[in-house]
């Protein structure tokens, strides 16, 4: 039997960090044929996945809201200077990728997390451990609660309606899992 995690509201701290990945000088993966980068693709998902958690009651924090490079492990520790209980990190996958998915950290209610988020991104969306990932260890391990990857499809261009339409998708799952964690 799974042991849950028993997280403790932060009055003066964020519940949920979102991670928007890359930025700065790391544009991550870029779309040849537009010149679409992953790090601009993440920011602005993460930042629409934030209205509809906000709108469901929960605090949210970001380990950046600008174009900035955010190094690994700084954003772990924002998370955390955050009081951060959840992390969630927002990625595209590269341009020819076909399906969406969810990675998850070694962590208690990791694996849970990331199979509630995979439903909501569809029926192919899969769902592996962090060791999985091509990187073979991804820094979402090194947060100390639930922590989640997100490739929320390839790198291209989105319409805001795409992103609402992800963000609605994700944050009922993300808010679930968290009610049941968050006293």
């Amino acid at each position: 039997m799974l042991s849950r995690p028993k997280l403790s509201p932060n009055p003066s701290g964020a519940y949920i960090v979102l991670d928007p990945g890359h930025g700065g000088r790391d544009p991550g993966a870029v779309d040849p044929a537009t010149g679409t980068r992953e790090a601009d693709l993440n920011l602005a998902q993460a930042l629409t996945l934030k209205e509809y958690l906000a709108r469901l009651g929960y605090r949210v924090g970001f380990t950046r809201t600008t174009d900035e490079t955010v190094p690994l492990p700084e954003r772990i520790a924002r998370a955390r200077r955050l009081g951060a209980r959840l992390f969630v990190s927002v990625h595209h996958d590269i341009p020819t990728a076909t399906r969406p998915g969810v990675y998850y950290s070694p962590r208690p209610g990791s694996e849970e997390l990331a199979r509630t988020i995979a439903a909501s991104l569809g029926p192919n969306a899969w769902v592996l451990p962090s060791s999985a990932s091509r990187f073979s260890r991804l820094y979402i391990d090194d947060f100390p609660g639930p922590a989640v990857l997100v490739e929320f499809g390839p790198t291209k261009p989105t319409s805001r309606e795409e992103r609402i339409a992800r963000a609605q998708a994700v944050a009922s799952p993300i808010v679930e899992f968290a009610r049941r964690y968050v006293a």
